[in-house]
């Protein structure tokens, strides 16, 4: 099998200027609660109110970073990850149970913190000489449902075989292609929850700018987007284009993607 990554090597996708919506309407929060009643409805809160926002145009990974890169980015540096350092001995992203690792090369990443995948942006900014970062919220969920709000990046319709929810794992990067995102982003939905740059504020929809919103100035937790395979009664939902979560940990459930702005 072909190699789908390669180290120091990032396939982009420009996502154009311009405004999207972002966020949940009234009418997709009844919907969302018709799939899946049992939903918080603090959980949805956290969606509205739906915004209009501008972007600057930016380019975004069309995969999450793999096992492959993470692993170079390693060798390179004698970087050690913060489960690595925590004394715990536990979820260490190369030695987790089951494939061994170099049957996962093209895998995501996972059990990195939001701190580990910063240190990966800063080294690939100074290998490369770009400007590598992760995706705010706002940059992440332009590119993974497009311009017209749909839910999911395929639609607004869920079908469960256009992305990995199957309790079994992380899969190869890009293994479900129907599932792409109309700006041709893949593994928006499932495979691995993604870290974001932005602080986590639950009201901040109702303060943020409206251009480039750069997330709030601080918190306790990170943003993660776009759900993970380790399936659950809410896959449906969590794997949503507009759904908000957030947290600090390390995870085997956890990875991230880049962006390179311009």
């Amino acid at each position: 099998m072909p190699n789908v990554t390669q180290p120091k090597k990032v396939e982009w996708r420009t996502i154009p200027a311009g405004i999207f919506a972002m966020g949940s309407s009234q009418k997709q929060i009844h919907r969302i609660k018709q799939i899946d009643p049992d939903y918080p409805d603090e959980w949805l809160a956290r969606e509205h109110p739906q915004r209009q926002i501008y972007l600057s145009q930016f380019e975004i990974g069309i995969y999450p970073v793999t096992n492959r890169q993470f692993k170079f980015f390693v060798d390179d540096t004698g970087y050690q990850t913060d489960r690595e350092l925590d004394g715990l001995g536990k979820s260490v992203w190369y030695k987790l149970p089951g494939q061994p690792l170099k049957e996962k090369w093209d895998h995501p990443v996972v059990c990195v913190t939001c701190k580990d995948a910063l240190a990966y942006c800063q080294w690939l900014s100074r290998e490369t000489g770009d400007k590598i970062n992760l995706p705010t919220e706002a940059q992440w969920e332009k590119a993974a449902r497009g311009d017209d709000a749909r839910l999911w990046p395929w639609g607004n319709q869920f079908e469960e075989t256009k992305c990995n929810i199957t309790g079994k794992g992380t899969t190869v990067v890009g293994d479900y292609p129907q599932g792409i995102s109309p700006h041709g982003v893949m593994d928006c939905a499932g495979n691995v929850w993604e870290w974001c740059r932005d602080w986590f504020a639950a009201d901040y929809y109702f303060r943020a700018p409206n251009h480039d919103p750069p997330g709030p100035d601080n918190g306790q937790y990170y943003v993660v987007r776009g759900g993970s395979w380790y399936r659950g009664r809410r896959s449906a939902v969590s794997v949503r284009s507009a759904a908000r979560f957030r947290h600090f940990v390390a995870c085997y459930t956890f990875g991230f993607r880049l962006v390179r702005e311009l």
